[in-house]
């Protein structure tokens, strides 16, 4: 049945990758994928760290306060706020600006300012005021303002006049745990308990990683279909149409051709998905690890999952041979039914109106598995068994351990069936259309012809 299989296969496949355009577009899309990921983590990276920097020193050592609502108010209280580049300034009160500018002119101070405060309809507002003799650079100077934006709860609590003693003991940070049920019964908290943290972070994450997962296989499978699945119909009517035709289903059978054709198509372009997925992996990875450097500790919850897989049941052996073969069979599967498109065309034309066979049987186990196979805490079973929902669903499924192993291998048993059967059925209405001249056929109506009707 499948004589010359390879001969076919190897013909498509040179003809599909040796060409300049395919390897241009293969390795430099792979690039463009590998440098986005890496320039955006550190892009991300950078105004990350250009946000916890932005609050800088002032540069003053000493602050002359004028508030005439509370005059006698401590605001030393403010070094408590633990503000880098807050913590040592020296806060002195004075009756008025003029006394205060008089103060410094007499004491010969270079970096101190002074700090006007008024209340005007209940609300407080602040001047800063930059003495003549000064030696701060009025940029710095601005930056006092933010740090009386950053507190400005505790900024208005000592404008308003509250004891010190009051304001430190508020000030104080409360030390906390966080205990599971059995941790507070052993006086083991979980922060202490890192088994236990992992365990309660690894259980945050995987059902974002199931789904995630899911998500990724659904659209590769898509993607894969929607870009090639095209480009067999075409080439199988093009073959049709070639006076060759007749000579090559001497020395090979339809079903080597249909075969042969598909399969080289889509490994060509799988072999170009994997690069360009390979690219993008790397450059995410690469990315991380820039900005895992310039944040410490940022991934520890991830690498800490990671390193789980086994004890989580993810990718398993096992499992993951089963997810390969079902995500291969799923993919010829539908490659099959643009196989079948293209065997009962005759031109172009009527190609791309018989490709609507398996785009809308794509789109319908599309949408159903956005609807239905999302939620992977409670998988449905009859996504993984119909045959054009499994082959989205099932690699991920049994990758993740979502299904169980007897499930997986029933729905891998229906995919390889499926697809067995529609690479013969193309083959024999690819062999029975061949000659056939007349009115536009279509899939009932060649499914009639086969049967003798």
């Amino acid at each position: 049945m499948f004589k010359n299989f390879d001969k076919v296969f190897k013909f498509t496949f040179k003809n599909q990758t040796s060409t300049k355009s395919y390897i241009r577009g293969t390795f430099l899309t792979a690039f463009l994928l590998f440098v986005i990921p890496v320039a955006i983590f550190l892009i991300v990276g950078f105004v990350m760290k250009g946000d916890d920097d932005e609050l800088k020193s002032c540069g003053a050592d000493r602050v002359y306060v004028v508030d005439p609502e509370a005059p006698n108010a401590d605001f030393n209280t403010l070094n408590l706020t633990g503000v880098e580049g807050y913590t040592d300034i020296q806060y002195s009160n004075a009756e008025t600006v003029d006394a205060a500018l008089e103060t410094i002119e007499t004491r010969g101070e270079t970096k101190a300012i002074i700090l006007q405060i008024r209340k005007e309809d209940g609300r407080l507002q602040s001047r800063i005021i930059l003495p003549e003799s000064s030696e701060l650079e009025k940029d710095e100077v601005k930056n006092y303002n933010d740090f009386i934006d950053e507190s400005g709860n505790v900024f208005a609590l000592i404008a308003s006049g509250v004891n010190m003693n009051d304001m430190t003991e508020a000030m104080k940070q409360t030390d906390y745990s966080v205990y599971d049920t059995e941790g507070y019964k052993s006086g083991t908290d979980l922060y202490t308990d890192s088994a236990k943290l992992s365990e309660q972070q690894n259980s945050e994450i995987l059902p974002v990683f199931n789904m995630v997962l899911t998500y990724v296989c659904v659209i590769f499978i898509y993607m894969i279909i929607i870009l090639y699945g095209n480009s067999i119909l075409q080439n199988i009517v093009l073959e049709k149409s070639s006076k060759l035709m007749d000579t090559m289903l001497i020395s090979v059978s339809p079903q080597s051709l249909i075969f042969g054709k598909m399969l080289a198509i889509l490994t060509s372009g799988i072999l170009q998905l994997l690069v360009w997925i390979a690219g993008l992996v790397g450059g995410v990875v690469v990315g991380i690890k820039i900005f895992g450097s310039m944040f410490d500790g940022v991934n520890v919850a991830i690498v800490t999952f990671i390193k789980s897989f086994s004890e989580l049941g993810l990718f398993k052996p096992v499992n993951v041979i089963v997810g390969i073969l079902a995500l291969i069979f799923g993919i010829i599967m539908y490659a099959s039914l643009s196989a079948v498109a293209g065997s009962i065309s005759s031109s172009r034309e009527e190609a791309a109106s018989n490709q609507g066979i398996f785009i809308f049987l794509l789109l319908i186990s599309f949408y159903a598995i956005l609807f239905k196979g999302m939620n992977t805490t409670n998988p449905v079973t009859w996504l993984y068994l119909l045959p054009f929902t499994s082959a989205m669903v099932l690699p991920s499924g049994i990758c993740s351990g979502v299904i169980s192993t007897g499930l997986a291998a029933a729905g891998l048993a229906i995919l390889v069936v499926c697809s067995v059967v529609f690479i013969i059925l193309a083959g024999k209405l690819y062999k029975m259309m061949s000659l056939y001249k007349g009115n536009k056929v279509s899939i009932s109506k060649a499914l009639k012809m086969l049967a003798g009707k």
